[in-house]
């Protein structure tokens, strides 16, 4: 007889979840038609598909190799916390590399680079894993605390 699986979705957070989320992109999609002019659709509907493609073949893939190597030497208490900062990491990188890079920009309008984002990203990162390293070690700290002495 099959056990069955623990369900690791919650109904209540997807529902949350879509009526939160469904109507700020429509919004987004209402503005980026509305103010077309502005917004460049054709454009940006190629920077979405680009930053998707450039997801789902080099981020996803460097973040389970990562994920995969790490596994194997961080220890299974705080393994949760690590995977969600590799997970931040990610999302975090995808995002301002291309800020990073510049790409976009305009020598006439330099408000559209208008940070150092390079050190937005480190920043940003530092809080990430600083919060990891102070989780795993609560939960480290939680778990010799819980095993019977003796």
């Amino acid at each position: 007889m099959s056990q069955r699986l623990p369900e690791t979705t919650s109904r209540t957070g997807l529902l949350v979840g879509l009526a939160l989320g469904v109507p700020v992109v429509a919004y987004g999609l209402r503005g980026t038609v509305v103010d077309a002019d502005d917004t460049h659709p054709a454009e940006l509907a190629r920077w979405v598909v680009g930053l998707a493609v450039i997801n789902d073949l080099l981020v996803i893939p460097a973040a389970i190799l990562v994920a995969w190597s790490l596994r194997r030497v961080v220890p299974t208490t705080v393994w949760p916390p690590v995977r969600a900062g590799l997970l931040c990491s990610a999302v975090l990188t995808a995002v301002a590399v291309p800020l990073i890079a510049g790409l976009g920009n305009d020598p006439h309008n330099p408000s559209l680079f208008p940070r150092n984002y390079a050190t937005g990203l480190t920043a940003a990162l530092t809080v990430v894993w600083v919060a990891v390293v102070a989780l795993a070690a609560a939960l480290r700290r939680r778990v010799r605390q819980q095993r019977p002495s003796g």
